[in-house]
């Protein structure tokens, strides 16, 4: 009786997060916000960005304080925003790094912040060719120390390509231009955000959606030298998905404290997890938009299933983390993971954030 009444517990500790109840990113005149993402700094401080219309919007928090109203860092010309476009965030002790795209002018912006985000810079854009960055999708990772990269959909050539660009002074100034990966097919999948994560001993990996012999199929390349050079682009899971469209969903991938990447993934209505010893392992069916992290040594694993958000804790059993939800994000920490997403619909739509253990 003991015991299950722990495991009883220790499921509703979960299931709820520390707070005791998710917080509240937007106050009432923010309602409508959507595509939040979220960065952790050395101190522990959380950053959230997200976006509404055109304007992008930051606030931070320390541990367990409240969130102060956000502030607006910008606006840009068409913001690229829903479906996985939207602003990203890295972060330092000295430094906050916010990107976003602009469909007007098709470049990847850059703002930096060196007082928490009450202030911001504009950089140049991260896109060395202008207009490149037009389709709206791109990621960002950092590893709090001062290394950051951010991958993108870049149309400079015939076709959809991925590129990227690594700063080694949390964003102050950014390192070449250059390709991930580029299709022997032409282009990769148009509509699909790339994603990349940081490894503790370095090490970049990046995710996309290829086009193939028109299958569309999650792939995977690592780089060991700081984003200079990608391996050969392997793909993730044993089956192949033909299709003529977009699902836009590309996944999410993210570094165990070990040095171990896992990627989760959508192949038709099934979504399944990677790793470089187990090429696939299905999470659940009728699922999308996945997003993984850690919370110490334990992989968090999340998706979209009949308007919830599930959450599944290592092998153990998924649960419904929340209700009409979507669009996670979530940062990896050393005791936890703090998970933020789109709560609500419409213009009554709200901004939440949970840790899990």
């Amino acid at each position: 009786m003991t015991r299950l009444l722990f495991c009883l517990l220790a499921t509703c500790l979960f299931v709820s997060g520390t707070f005791a109840k998710p917080v509240e990113i937007v106050p009432p005149g923010l309602r409508g916000a959507v595509q939040p993402q979220l960065a952790t700094d050395a101190n522990g401080r959380i950053h959230v960005v997200f976006g509404q219309d055109n304007a992008i919007f930051h606030t931070s928090a320390q541990g367990d304080e409240a969130f102060p109203a956000p502030v607006k860092i910008a606006e840009l010309n068409k913001l690229a925003l829903k479906m996985r476009r939207g602003p990203r965030v890295t972060a330092t002790d000295q430094l906050v790094t916010v990107t976003a795209i602009s469909h007007g002018d098709g470049n990847l912006h850059a703002w930096t912040s060196a007082d928490n985000g009450q202030t911001w810079k504009e950089s140049a854009p991260l896109n060395t060719v202008s207009g490149s960055a037009r389709e709206g999708l791109h990621s960002v990772a950092g590893d709090g120390r001062g290394v950051a990269v951010v991958v993108w959909l870049d149309l400079r050539g015939t076709g959809m390509e991925v590129r990227c660009r690594v700063s080694r002074d949390g964003g102050a100034s950014w390192g070449e231009d250059t390709r991930v990966y580029e299709s022997p097919d032409g282009h990769v999948c148009e509509c699909c955000v790339p994603n990349v994560a940081i490894g503790p001993r370095g090490e970049i990996a990046a995710t996309w959606r290829n086009w193939l012999g028109g299958s569309r199929d999650l792939y995977l390349s690592l780089s060991q030298d700081g984003g200079r050079t990608f391996s050969t682009a392997q793909k993730l899971g044993t089956g192949t998905w033909p299709l003529k469209g977009c699902p836009m969903d590309g996944g999410s991938v993210a570094f165990s404290a070990g040095g171990e990447w896992l990627a989760a993934w959508r192949r038709e209505r099934t979504v399944f997890a990677s790793t470089a010893q187990a090429p696939e392992r299905k999470l659940a069916e009728n699922a999308a938009q996945s997003v993984v992290g850690f919370a110490g040594s334990i992989p968090l694993m999340l998706w979209e299933s009949n308007g919830a958000l599930m959450l599944q804790r290592a092998n153990e059993k998924p649960v419904r983390f929340a209700e009409t939800a979507s669009a996670a994000a979530i940062a990896s920490g050393p005791a936890s993971a703090v998970i933020v997403w789109e709560s609500g619909a419409g213009t009554e739509k709200t901004l939440l954030l949970d840790r899990v253990r």
